[in-house]
């Protein structure tokens, strides 16, 4: 079975940094759960900025440096029901969308058809 690397791509700086991260840390949770694909949550960065604070340049710079290694980008709103909350703006998602665009990798907007990417790698892989 094909697992690829998945970068999520999401708001962080605009609207609520830690509602922004919560939806983040939720989506890795569930895509490890479902099992299909292996998950790379960039704003894990947060909680390393926590204890040992950088300039947001050196993180940017350390996302850019691992989307060269992965297979394929999920760019998603960040929404979190239970607390009446949905962010779509995003430079820096936007800008990590362009460089997988630049890099001929595939990106998604949505699980499902992530997923449905994933059932036909693993076709191909098969057969």
């Amino acid at each position: 079975m094909v697992r690829p690397w998945i970068y999520i791509a999401s708001p962080f700086t605009l609207g609520d940094n830690g509602l922004n991260v919560r939806f983040q840390c939720t989506i890795w949770d569930q895509l490890m759960d479902d099992g299909l694909v292996w998950p790379h949550a960039p704003l894990w960065n947060h909680f390393q900025h926590l204890l040992y604070p950088r300039k947001q340049g050196d993180m940017i710079a350390f996302d850019n440096a691992m989307i060269p290694r992965l297979d394929a980008c999920l760019r998603l709103d960040a929404v979190c029901v239970e607390m009446n909350y949905y962010h779509h703006e995003s430079s820096g998602a936007d800008a990590e969308v362009a460089l997988f665009n630049s890099l001929n990798k595939p990106v998604f907007y949505s699980i499902s058809t992530m997923y449905a990417w994933v059932k036909r790698l693993n076709k191909q892989h098969v057969g």
